[in-house]
């Protein structure tokens, strides 16, 4: 029937409102299965099964030399294994990236060396080269090692033997490389290879490096597995552009490192240096025209990208470059100094930027004592966030802070003494602060001098002399002085005398002091007005003259001042007084 008909428009409606709803299901379904994907290529190669051998919070075994030695020659040996196996299953494998069971030999690889790295007692390295002298010096005592004629591991001292002849040290036979029980510190009652040992390892390498490997020890050989390290890229396990470089064994070394290396040194430097630069370049142009407060805030930029770019800079030298060696390790040195002085750069003009918005975001009046107080109080705080961090990079690059500040309790005296006027002048300024006897602009006497306070600081005052002349007043003598703030007068005061000549008034004196009080009366900015006789001399009539100038600006009073003497004359003229002097 007619009246079921659907009408053709609202039947196109309902066609265009289903294509809606699946073109957002067809949407809602292709996110999921999107984030679905994502995460699983993103976790596949991080999810590695952990079992007992591959367990990376298993500690090695050592409790005595025997198992030092045992377990340090196993995991190299295991290490190597991992490594060789991978490269050589990399090779069959197409792509640029490695498959999953590859980066699994690697990660393993990882484990096993680092659980080899524990058996090296690295006490003595600064914290940041711990990690690449460890991993280098264990491959170097591994290369020593298996040049070595080395005992079977029952000949090795046991827990056992340890426990029965109080044993603290084991030297490997034939050499100076030595296994001694840790007696502090967070080794404690382990045995590891000596710092004595580590610290010469290189010089160890260096002698032996020419001779064969010896196949007759019980552990096996890795024939040139630091070559190997030294010469690729990467950690431990090359990336596959890799093979577009020279061959361990084809690479030639210049001054430790290989040629690309030393290529790829100079364009991650002056790439970093580039854009440092080039940032700072183009900030300066952009902040030139931009308001006080903003400059203080975009000036953030440039220490926060240097301190980013230095990371950068020492993470791809370090991990992909792979620098090994002294350079490697003045180079961890030199950016760990640079990043602590633009940490702390970076640290001063952050408390600096607080204490300029702090100081934009008070009230008129309160932008003298306040602003000064909140200045010098967020640099100071900017000041001992930059000692802390001198001292954490101190302990960094292994600067012994301690002994440095123990010093300073055998000349504690002298430095007393040096520092006794830095203090007192420090706590002359906080009695300025919170007495506040004077602010800046004010027009003041206080040491002797006289001028325009300029500023007030932690140590001293700056003052503007009436010729310009900038002086630095102590505070402790601001503090100890008599202060004359000419700036806090409620008002002025006018005090003149007048002398008048005995041959020009007669009579007329009354009349004249009369006009003198009616001139002064009708002033606006005057007030208690004296017009009083004060002395009668054989040469003339003195008449003192006196008012308050009601103004507290300095200027404005001279203006009035100017006016009151520039009228004086024309009161006179009105009964014929001449002046003989006007003196102050």
């Amino acid at each position: 029937m007619y009246w079921l008909k659907i009408p053709r428009t609202l039947t196109i409606q309902f066609d265009m409102i289903a294509m809606d709803i699946k073109i957002r299901l067809i949407k809602k379904l292709f996110l999921r299965v999107l984030t679905v994907l994502i995460i699983i290529i993103f976790t596949q190669s991080a999810v590695i099964s952990i079992s007992p051998e591959n367990n990376p919070l298993k500690p090695p075994a050592t409790n005595s030399p025997r198992t030092t030695m045992s377990g340090f020659m196993k995991n190299m040996n295991e290490a190597y294994t991992l490594i060789m196996e991978a490269e050589e299953q990399a090779k069959t494998e197409g792509g640029l990236w490695y498959s999953k069971a590859v980066r699994k030999k690697g990660y393993e690889a990882n484990l096993a060396l680092e659980r080899a790295i524990n058996a090296l007692n690295l006490v003595d390295i600064p914290p940041i080269n711990r990690q690449d002298i460890g991993t280098e010096s264990a491959l170097m005592l591994k290369e020593i090692l298996d040049r070595l004629k080395l005992p079977k591991a029952n000949m090795i001292p046991s827990r056992e033997d340890v426990v029965s002849k109080s044993l603290k040290r084991w030297e490997v036979p034939g050499s100076e490389i030595a296994i001694g029980l840790v007696e502090e510190g967070f080794n404690v009652n382990e045995f590891l290879f000596t710092p004595g040992t580590v610290k010469r390892i290189k010089k160890f390498y260096e002698l032996i490096e020419k001779y064969p490997y010896y196949e007759l020890n019980s552990w096996k050989t890795s024939p040139g597995f630091y070559r190997f390290y030294i010469t690729t890229p990467g950690y431990l396990l090359p990336p596959k552009w890799s093979r577009w470089l020279p061959t361990p064994k084809n690479t030639v070394l210049l001054y430790g490192q290989a040629l690309w290396q030393w290529v790829g040194l100079a364009i991650i430097t002056f790439v970093v240096f580039a854009i440092i630069f080039g940032a700072r370049f183009l900030l300066k142009r952009y902040i030139r025209n931009a308001n006080p407060h903003k400059k203080v805030w975009l000036g953030l930029f440039i220490p926060a990208l240097t301190l980013w770019m230095t990371n950068f800079w020492e993470f791809t030298i370090n991990k992909y470059i792979n620098i090994t060696g002294a350079l490697l390790n003045n180079i961890l040195t030199l950016s760990t100094i640079v990043e602590g002085g633009v940490l702390a750069w970076f640290a001063f003009m952050v408390f600096d930027a607080i204490g300029w918005t702090i100081i934009s975001n008070m009230p008129q009046e309160n932008t003298s004592i306040e602003a000064i107080l909140v200045r010098n109080g967020v640099r100071l705080l900017g000041v001992l966030a930059g000692l802390t961090v001198f001292y954490t990079t101190s302990k960094e690059i292994g600067i012994a802070v301690g002994p440095i500040i123990a010093s300073f309790g055998i000349s504690s005296i002298a430095i007393g003494l040096g520092v006794k006027p830095y203090i007192e002048n420090v706590i002359g300024g906080l009695t300025l602060f919170l007495n506040r006897p004077i602010k800046i602009g004010d027009f003041c006497e206080l040491g002797g001098v006289m001028g325009t306070v300029e500023d007030i600081g932690l140590r001293s005052t700056l003052i503007r002399t009436e010729d310009r002349k900038l002086i630095y007043v102590p505070n402790t003598v601001v503090s100890t002085s008599q202060i004359v703030n000419h700036s806090q007068r409620d008002k002025y005061s006018f005090k003149r005398t007048l002398s008048l000549s005995y041959d020009s008034i007669h009579e007329e004196l009354g009349e004249t002091m009369e006009n003198l009080r009616n001139m002064l009366a009708q002033h606006p900015k005057l007030s208690e007005e004296r017009i009083s006789l004060s002395s009668l001399s054989n040469e003339a009539i003195d008449v003192d003259i006196f008012a308050y100038i009601l103004t507290r600006d300095l200027d404005e009073s001279i203006s009035i001042q100017e006016e009151i003497l520039l009228n004086i004359s024309p009161t006179l003229d009105l009964t014929g007084a001449k002046v003989v002097a006007l003196t102050v």
